[in-house]
């Protein structure tokens, strides 16, 4: 027996490294349904986002997570490499050599089918789901391997058993094209968002019922910071607080929407930062560092880095004092002398609560509210609903 574990080792330490990934993950899936605004610890920035794939309408299938799948498929994976070690039946021991055999070319197919949907459709990395990725390459030799080990029988027997094995690794090549091929075809066919209107009530009777009913109300043009063509046919106005967890997966959503469409997209960015500090709104301190964020936005934005500086503070939600935003200034090269006078200019103050005082008009009292061609929208929408109400305000109404 200790021979054979020697034989299964590789497969069984390849099987329960999957195992633990798909348990973090689950976990993360778990935590995003029940918190929209968490963050998880494999989500980097706006590419590297595990949170946008667990969250997407790729993350379930026949109603369950697909984490829970991998944990229920890397169990069975055990199963089978433990039970090649105790069973004194030869002819037990290929079978289950061959069931691993079929085990792993399904998790092979599958892991490329996910990882066409992540980069093709999503467009973003999860670190998570590529090392499931990683785990399942390396598992089918491995498992080939132990097959090849466990066969027993004459010199004619084998030499049929490697024809049909050689037959088995051309339709499991043959198979991974296809299943690329429908990943593909998931990804810039099926896979893409409804192209109109009609096409959206039909797919999407649910949200589109509750995007048509949420209220159209003019909105200013003047202030924000704003990027993209001023002649978009859709402008997307938000009202936002750098320390909120709701705002960041807004940020990553918004990312997403505008790698597909963004020359149809013009973006403008106001401050409503919830705390008392600076928000007459807020009655306590709830976001303690949001409006000194805000101001390192002007501050950077008086250098012409109001951008970069944005990302920057919603990639690193955690660190947002003083020390982290002049460092932050100082990774953009900014000049650090000008920015740290500017943290504190009563006047670039004055002007993050001019954005408060244009929310309060507008009835914003949460984060993130957004404006979709005036449109009014509380809360972050994942990438699949945002791209979907870009398409619905492009087709239903001009920005005002």
């Amino acid at each position: 027996m200790g021979e054979r574990l020697k034989k299964i080792s590789l497969l069984l330490v390849l099987g329960l490294l999957g195992l633990g990934i798909s348990i973090v993950a689950y976990i993360i899936h778990l935590r995003l349904s029940a918190n929209p605004g968490y963050t998880s610890f494999c989500t980097i920035n706006s590419r590297v986002d595990c949170d946008l794939v667990m969250s997407s309408r790729y993350a379930r299938l026949a109603g369950l997570p697909i984490p829970l799948w991998a944990v229920g498929y890397y169990s069975a994976l055990i199963a089978v490499a433990v039970g090649i070690a105790v069973v004194s039946s030869a002819r037990r021991r290929e079978k289950l050599a061959t069931l691993a055999v079929l085990l792993v070319t399904w998790g092979l197919l599958f892991s490329t089918y996910m990882a066409v949907i992540a980069f093709g459709v999503l467009h973003a990395v999860c670190l998570l789901c590529t090392g499931l990725y990683l785990v399942n390459i390396a598992s089918f030799p491995a498992a080939w391997r132990l097959r090849s080990q466990m066969r027993f029988g004459g010199r004619q027997v084998l030499a049929q058993r490697a024809r049909q094995e050689r037959v088995v690794l051309i339709g499991g090549a043959l198979a991974a094209v296809a299943v690329l091929g429908i990943g593909s075809w998931e990804a810039f066919g099926r896979g893409t968002q409804a192209s109109d209107a009609a096409a959206i009530e039909r797919q999407n009777p649910q949200f589109f019922r509750w995007y048509m009913s949420q209220p159209v109300v003019p909105v200013p043009r003047d202030g924000g910071h704003a990027r993209g063509d001023t002649d978009a046919p859709v402008r997307i106005v938000e009202y936002s607080d750098f320390e909120c967890g709701h705002c960041a997966k807004f940020h990553r959503s918004l990312a997403a929407v505008l790698r597909r469409s963004g020359r149809d997209i013009q973006v403008v960015f106001h401050h409503f930062p919830l705390d008392s500090a600076c928000n007459p709104k807020m009655t306590v301190p709830l976001h303690r560092e949001a409006c000194s964020a805000a101001v390192g936005a002007e501050c950077a934005a008086e250098q012409g880095e109001f951008w970069a500086y944005h990302d920057m503070l919603f990639e690193n939600q955690q660190h947002l004092g003083r020390q982290s935003l002049v460092a932050y200034a100082s990774k953009l090269g900014l000049d650090i002398a000008r920015f740290t006078a500017c943290l504190d200019d009563a006047e670039v103050l004055a002007r993050v609560q001019a954005d408060i005082k244009k929310a309060t008009a507008l009835g914003v009292d949460s984060t993130p509210t957004i404006f979709i061609n005036g449109r009014m929208l509380k809360g972050s929408l994942e990438p699949d609903a945002l791209n979907d109400a870009v398409t619905l305000a492009h087709a239903t109404l001009a920005p005002p």
